[in-house]
């Protein structure tokens, strides 16, 4: 289990309150479970899709990697990772 640190941007940033936050957890999954039960409903609606998975438009960093490029949300999780959380942005 590590202690990581997650990093909050754009409109999930403005759901929070902050821009950062520390969660302990074994896995991706883990964390994302433990952001849900700190922040609620308005933010479990922006990371997942009706569903019940992961909505296609947040994009989570895992120390700058694509978490869809490692594990997905079984990747582990260290002491010290860094985990980024970034809604992705559109328009034209």
């Amino acid at each position: 289990m590590g202690k990581v640190t997650i990093t909050f941007y754009g409109a999930i940033a403005k759901i929070t309150g902050e821009k950062a936050t520390n969660v302990e957890a074994i896995n991706l999954k883990e964390a994302i479970s433990a952001l849900t039960a700190k922040y609620g409903d308005r933010f479990k609606d922006r990371i997942y899709a009706e569903n019940g998975k992961l909505t296609r438009f947040v994009n989570i960093y895992i120390n700058g990697k694509d978490m869809r490029f490692l594990n997905y949300l079984d990747t582990e999780l260290r002491d010290e990772d860094g985990v980024s959380i970034i809604p992705a942005v559109g328009g034209g």
